[in-house]
């Protein structure tokens, strides 16, 4: 008799299919060829028949095959049925094979009895009558059958339920995409799109399955179609995650808007991957916000630097007026004028060191802060440096701990500009006085360069902060604009050196900057 069960069959349903039932094999083992073939012949129509000669044989039978039963002689050259029953018993996938002994020789019931201790489950004794062995046999075979149709129902129960779970998964999947406010795809493992969630077709008045050749479509912008489905041809291959920018067609409007396209790999218990989850996230009103504030900026950058180009002409000026006033005038002048003279000439000279940060600035902006570059020795510099600052702020003990000589090769002016900045910040940062300790040294092709000082410090939030333009770790408090550091750090870069801080953030243990410059600078 066939079987029949049903598979899925689509959306119409299952549809049934034939399916051969199981057929028992039954092994016979007997040294005599003629009892192989009469049992052969009594047997075959209840099963598979598979003779073996031997004890050895049929050992190697049960390596390769499974057996509803074994019908096995116990008087045996080699291995006799009693030891081939005991090595049966002991593997593990033979061991609960049903065996049934058969023998011509020995009655003594002890013999018997050794039989049923090495497991058998019959004795039967030659000669026998075929209707009764096929009658014992008959019912193992019907055991081994039933038994293995319930093995074939439970299987198909589970690959049914399995089914069902994963049917019941995939319907969750796309409830869930078509509750997310963006754009939810899947896709297969060879990367084809199957469909798109509530959100796709909404926007591309597309259906949920016209996605599969989404990324060359014309849904998306003509200047993006080549770079996204090579992006997502390169995720498909690598199985790492796509991340791109790309346009989508409004349907409503038909005009283009910015989305950010992502996608994961779905992998199995394995690592292989199943399938892939893609999103667009729309970005449009971000990306204009962006530029916008990107034109903002550049205009902001503009008047910077047009406005501290215009000031310095009337800086200039003023400066030149103020010592010509204090080179014909000062030896009449009392102490009142004299002094307002002297703060004048101050703030003039910081006017003017405020425009020409703004300058610099702009030029680091625009690529145009050019270098000097020539062979110099750096000790000179930090002396004469130290010794200027030194006067400004006879509050404050500069101590310096440097080399006798640090040859090197890069803009002395710019460096010295640097050193300027960075002891300058630390007496800033210094108000109730104290040393300010400035320390250099050379080491592997590199000049080392450190300031410490023992000041309010620096809050660890504010470390990275005070590098970028107009920031500042304290506001406005104690002066500047915030654009020391940024220039120091634009001058230190191109350079090809680096230049960071570290501070414990608790007042009187100040700050410390560190600057790593290369001997041969790569400069020209």
């Amino acid at each position: 008799m066939t079987a029949m069960t049903w598979t899925e069959g689509g959306k119409g349903g299952g549809f049934p299919v034939q399916v051969e039932p199981p057929r028992a094999r039954i092994l016979v083992v007997d040294d005599h060829a003629p009892n192989l073939l009469t049992l052969e012949a009594t047997l075959g129509d209840l099963g598979e028949v598979v003779k073996a000669h031997s004890g050895e044989e049929a050992l190697l039978h049960l390596l390769r095959e499974d057996f509803a039963l074994i019908l096995l002689d116990v008087q045996m050259p080699g291995l006799d049925g009693f030891e081939t029953a005991r090595l049966i018993k002991e593997r593990e996938r033979s061991r609960f094979i049903p065996i049934i002994f058969l023998t011509a020789r020995s009655r003594d019931a002890s013999h018997v009895f050794r039989g049923y201790a090495q497991g058998a489950v019959d004795y039967v004794l030659k000669p026998f009558a075929p209707e009764i062995l096929r009658s014992k046999v008959s019912v193992f075979v019907e055991l081994f059958l039933k038994e293995e149709q319930l093995k074939r129902q439970e299987a198909l129960l589970r690959q049914r339920e399995l089914e069902a779970l994963e049917r019941q998964s995939a319907h969750r999947y796309r409830l869930l995409g078509d509750a997310m406010p963006l754009c939810v795809f899947a896709a297969g493992p060879d990367g084809r799109l199957r469909y798109g969630n509530r959100v796709w077709t909404e926007l591309s008045g597309l259906p949920a399955e016209a996605v599969e050749d989404l990324w060359r479509s014309e849904v998306v912008h003509p200047d993006d179609r080549q770079g996204v489905h090579a992006a997502w041809c390169q995720s498909v291959s690598t199985g790492m995650p796509f991340e791109v920018q790309f346009r989508l067609r409004r349907q409503s409007d038909q005009g283009f808007r910015w989305h950010l396209g992502r996608a994961v790999p779905e992998r199995n218990e394995r690592g292989r991957i199943t399938g892939w989850i893609v999103t667009a996230t729309d970005i449009d009103d971000q990306k204009q916000a962006e530029e916008e504030l990107a034109r903002a900026s550049a205009a902001k950058d503009a008047f910077l630097a047009a406005a501290s180009h215009e000031l310095r002409t009337p800086l200039a000026a003023a400066k030149m007026q103020v010592q010509l006033a204090q080179r014909k005038y000062g030896s009449e002048l009392t102490e009142g004028p004299r002094r307002a003279l002297e703060g004048l000439d101050r703030q003039v000279d910081r006017m003017t060191k405020l425009v020409s940060d703004l300058l610099d600035v702009s030029r680091l902006i625009t690529g145009r802060l050019s270098l000097e570059v020539e062979s110099f020795d750096l000790v000179p510099l930090l002396r004469t440096t130290c010794e200027r600052l030194q006067a400004l702020a006879p509050e404050h003990q500069l101590r310096l701990d440097i080399a006798e000589s640090l040859p090197m090769r890069g803009d002395s002016g710019r460096i010295e500009q640097v050193v300027t900045n960075l002891v300058s910040n630390a007496v800033r940062y210094s108000p109730q006085g104290g040393p300010v300790e400035l320390r250099a040294w050379s080491e592997g092709g590199r000049v080392l360069l450190q300031v410490r000082d023992h000041g309010i410090g620096i809050p660890a939030e504010k470390l990275a902060l005070i590098f970028e333009r107009f920031g500042q770790a304290h506001g406005a408090r104690y002066g500047g604009l915030g654009l020391g550091l940024t220039i120091s750090q634009g001058i230190i870069e191109q350079h090809g050196g680096r230049i960071w801080a570290e501070s414990p953030g608790v007042e009187g243990e100040g700050s410390t900057f560190h600057v790593s410059l290369p001997v041969q600078s790569v400069l020209p």
